[in-house]
């Protein structure tokens, strides 16, 4: 088999055409479809998990772009945090911020990393304007005034001085509870998977009672402080244990005018409207009161204006300065929060992308004749952007180059660079609606390619060949690490890698279409996994993700 370099096929491709470039086209024997043997793996209630999706498409087929939904308990990176500047003290529980009213009530309980803190520290208690308790104290080093701070927009978080009894009762000192807790998952300790804090009787501040997942069996053995327990890495229903909760908690976000995908946001005066086009169908009420402070970068052309959110109505937030000008239906670019501290690291490789497929000779010379009906494939791999980039100065979406523009509303980019043309797949939440004619129980994220220029080049003389043409794209749960790696406990314990499965038990299944334009070519459903009940052993066989 022969491989020709990757760059040559897309170089064929680009000269080929000038417009939106079909994925592949297969031939008759072949079926418009994705499906087996990809799957998720492995299927176990809260563990992260990789996902494998294999396509073939007809021969004479064009197919441009594809959406792949995943199961509503699939988990992706949220990773929405700001930043801010203080002073941190070796071993102290406080911190002094360089400006006064740079946190609210709100910001109780949310995680803090930075500088000297300790890993799993949260905000515990707003002492004034200036000063704020965690819930551990700093270490010795990295200490001192001008220290970064990152404030994680969620409360779930890790606990080190937890003790519970065998009837599930929990108490922690620097707990905090409150009724707001219902519902989410506490894992550690003697806790098995399906665990969450119960509805009633109600919480105190530092005590909750632990309902275990159904069919669990009970707990024969209490837990002695310090116990680590992370409250909060996944929300069940508080009565079932089984129901699938969308995670409220703010999520970094894109938004994206192009005259390809739609109008994402309107931005005037000081105003920054997500258009309904794209929140109703696709993140639901994104328009939130939790989402205030966050940082907003607004790119118009080349120039970059850095905003925050100061307060918000039912439909738009205000912003603390007014909007660059500029801003139109299909011109503009907006970022919403920081990347967590430990969200994936930009540039990190988490994806791949492989095609087998029977190239042409009068594009590519080095491909053998169609007739002989022989394979060339190539694999190229992908890496994780945020919407924003680290320091909330930039949108930090790689464009130039890339083929497609980026969809509306996204909360992370897959980018797949090669040395001549770049493409990009996106994560794309979905709260309502979906892929007919059978839509995904409940919210849900979609994983999106909107341009593949990949095919062109493929042979489409009738009868050859006979073979079918493939792809496969496969997604892992995190990104290969690189330095600095995260402290252990640190950031946002509701997300710590890319894709993960919710502690929810029974079947599941993602859909797909395959699209040429606005024509559906294709659609159907992902082979069907079951995730497998606390009590069982999980049986690490469904699909080859």
């Amino acid at each position: 088999m022969r491989r020709p370099r990757f760059g040559s096929v897309i170089a064929a491709v680009a000269v080929a055409t000038a417009g939106v470039i079909p994925l592949f086209a297969a031939p008759a024997a072949a079926v418009n479809a994705c499906g087996a043997p990809g799957g998720i793996f492995p299927m176990t209630p809260g563990a992260q998990a990789g996902w494998k999706i294999d396509c073939t498409t007809n021969a004479g087929t064009k197919v441009d772009n594809i959406i792949v939904s995943d199961s509503g308990n699939g988990y992706w990176q949220r990773g929405a945090a700001r930043k801010v500047t203080a002073t941190t003290t070796a071993a102290s529980a406080n911190i002094t911020l360089a400006v006064a009213s740079s946190i609210t009530a709100a910001d109780l309980r949310r995680p803090v990393s930075g500088g000297c803190i300790a890993g799993g520290a949260y905000v515990k208690a707003i002492v004034s304007t200036t000063v704020i308790t965690l819930s551990k104290v700093s270490g010795a080093t990295g200490c001192g005034a001008g220290t970064s701070v990152t404030i994680e927009y969620t409360s779930a978080r890790v606990l080190q001085d937890a003790t519970c009894t065998a009837a599930g009762v929990v108490t922690s000192t620097n707990g905090i509870f409150t009724a707001a807790d219902a519902g989410k998952s506490v894992s550690g300790g003697p806790f098995s998977a399906g665990a969450r804090i119960q509805a009633a009787p109600a919480p105190t501040a530092t005590t909750v009672t632990v309902k275990l997942a159904a069919g669990a069996a009970a707990n024969t053995v209490a837990c002695t402080a310090p116990e680590t327990l992370t409250i909060g890495g996944a929300v069940y229903s508080p009565t079932t244990g089984s129901t699938v909760i969308w995670n409220s908690d703010p999520m970094g976000v894109h938004l994206q005018n192009s005259t390809a995908n739609g109008q994402a946001f309107t931005c005037a005066g000081s105003v920054l409207t997500p258009s309904a086009v794209n929140t109703t169908p696709r993140m639901g009420t994104i328009v939130a009161s939790s989402y205030i402070k966050l940082p907003v970068v607004i790119l118009v052309g080349a120039t970059t204006t850095v905003r925050s959110i100061i307060s918000n109505t039912a439909t738009a937030f205000t912003l603390n300065a007014a909007c660059p000008a500029g801003v139109t239906a299909t011109v503009g670019t907006a970022a919403i929060g920081q990347p967590g501290a430990n969200a994936p690291r930009d540039g990190n490789s988490m994806a791949s992308l492989a095609a087998a497929i029977s190239l042409n000779p009068a594009l590519v010379s080095t491909s053998d004749d169609c007739a002989k009906n022989t394979y060339e494939g190539f694999q190229v791999v992908g890496t994780w952007k945020t919407p924003m980039n680290a320091a909330g100065t930039l949108v930090n979406y790689t464009t130039a180059a890339v083929v497609g523009a980026p969809v509306a509303v996204s909360t992370g980019q897959i980018l797949f660079p090669t040395s001549v043309v770049s493409f990009a797949a996106y994560i794309r939440p979905q709260r309502t609606g979906g892929l007919a004619p059978v839509v995904p129980a409940g919210s849900h994220f979609e994983f999106v390619f909107p341009s593949l220029p990949t095919t062109l080049a493929v042979c489409l003389t009738a009868g050859s060949p006979t073979n079918a043409t493939a792809l496969a794209f496969g997604l892992a749960p995190t990104t290969l690490s690189t330095t600095p790696a995260v402290p252990t406990g640190a950031g946002n314990s509701g997300s710590p890698g890319v894709h993960a499965i919710g502690p929810q038990t029974g079947a599941t299944s993602g859909r797909y279409q395959l699209k040429n334009a606005a024509v559906v070519v294709a659609t159907g459903a992902l082979p069907t996994c079951t995730i497998v009940a606390a009590t069982v052993t999980p049986a690490f066989t469904c699909g080859d993700g």
